[in-house]
């Protein structure tokens, strides 16, 4: 069977406002290029987050999967064991708006920068949020041609890592309980990082909208 380009990998928990501009706005801004297919994980949502799922659910390439309760970040090991897309993108249900093409943009980045090992996509800072982004003090350039990489630190807001990485981590999973703690985002991160000596970066003109902080938890 021939692996998709791109495996688009979202995890939801009642919050179906979010959930739905989410999926809106990542669906419009996906490139008519890229072979892709996107799996759409409830967490066992008792809001309308099982019918906004299905609207999406008979789109191509799109399976949604639901969770009969709540495995809390413990259900990313089953999400993650789902893909076959050789770059796999993490999306958080509360990116509000993507940059256009940003599935392609994820493997050009991944072709100019082979020694970087996982890659987010950089945030919109306002006076409504931070985007969760670290200080500036924490990256530096790293510019090849048009293209910028902020090396640094990245969240798992829209971030993306090579399968045949994980594969390699797969097996230690068990050794490894996802929390807030020890979220499934940093631990892989950390995985590429030490072990697999990649490095790490945010892709600088590809700007998202992470909703984050006071203001939007009160939309949510």
């Amino acid at each position: 069977m021939k692996h998709p380009d791109i495996s688009i990998l979202l995890l939801t928990w009642n919050r179906a406002p979010f959930l739905e501009l989410c999926l809106r706005e990542m669906f419009a801004s996906f490139s008519p290029s890229v072979e892709r297919e996107v799996i759409l994980m409830d967490n066992g949502s008792t809001d309308s987050t099982p019918e906004i799922l299905a609207r999406y659910a008979d789109k191509p390439g799109v399976r949604v999967v639901r969770n009969v309760k709540n495995e809390a970040l413990e259900a990313y090991k089953k999400l993650f064991a789902m893909a076959r897309g050789r770059i796999m993108v993490e999306v958080d249900d509360d990116v509000l708006a993507f940059p256009k093409g940003f599935d392609q943009t994820f493997i050009d980045y991944f072709v100019a920068f082979p020694d970087y090992g996982y890659l987010g996509l950089n945030v919109v800072q306002n006076e409504k949020t931070d985007g969760a982004k670290g200080s500036p003090s924490q990256y530096k350039e790293d510019i090849r041609g048009t293209k910028v990489v902020e090396e640094g630190p990245v969240g798992g807001w829209c971030s993306a890592f090579r399968r045949r990485h994980y594969l390699l981590f797969k097996p230690f999973l068990c050794f490894f309980k996802f929390s807030m703690r020890r979220p499934e985002d940093g631990t892989l991160m950390g995985f590429i990082k030490v072990v697999l000596r990649k490095r790490i970066g945010l892709i600088r003109n590809a700007i998202c909208l992470h909703a984050t902080g006071p203001v939007y938890s009160r939309e949510a």
